[in-house]
């Protein structure tokens, strides 16, 4: 049976090195700057959506033995740029049941976040694990390329309770969620798609 002592301890790429999380990582990606805008600014690190049922930040939850979490350093300056948290693994089966991923907002769109996850990903699978999925919100246009791009395909699509604030959708800035959202009575609905590899 695999363990998380069978996944890689680090990978290098062109421009990174992707390392398990260490406890000096947190507070570097406590302090990172915020994303923009309302479509992007529900991913900040320290923002309610980063919050678990138990109150604490998904990306501090270094040492659970069902996850595995990796922190990207750019190699030319040494900073901490990215998280990558595989998490609810079944290491009997073999397989990671979700994965979040975030990029230092000032850096996404660079190209780090499909260089680093391609690099793990391959990685992973070499090690005997089956197959690695992800729930990413439809409204996340720059994620699912990125995923595509690293080989993902969509395998299932649901529907969740929107978990922000009711969205106002007569406004212009809620045009990229159009197709996303949905009023179910009371309740907002946002799509969701689940992406696998292999």
């Amino acid at each position: 049976m695999l363990t998380r002592d069978n996944l890689p301890d680090e990978i290098v790429t062109a421009r990174t090195v992707v390392r398990k999380t260490l406890p000096k990582d947190l507070p570097v990606i406590e302090d990172w700057p915020r994303y923009p805008g309302l479509q992007y600014g529900c991913f900040d690190m320290t923002g309610p959506s980063a919050l678990s049922a138990d109150g604490d930040y998904w990306w501090r939850k270094i040492d659970r033995c069902d996850r595995c979490h990796y922190s990207v350093v750019h190699k030319p300056s040494g900073d901490v740029i990215g998280v990558h948290a595989f998490t609810r693994i079944d290491w009997a089966r073999p397989v990671i049941g979700n994965v979040a991923i975030r990029i230092r907002a000032d850096l996404c769109g660079k190209g780090f976040g499909s260089e680093t996850l391609d690099a793990l990903l391959r990685a992973v699978l070499d090690t005997g694990m089956k197959s690695v999925r992800l729930d990413v919100a439809a409204t996340n246009a720059r994620a699912i390329a990125c995923y595509r791009k690293c080989g993902m395909r969509i395998t299932e699509e649901f529907w969740q309770e929107h978990s922000g604030d009711p969205p106002q959708m007569e406004k212009p800035e809620w045009a990229f969620a159009v197709l996303h959202l949905r009023k179910d009575g009371p309740k907002w609905l946002v799509r969701f798609y689940r992406m696998a590899i292999p």
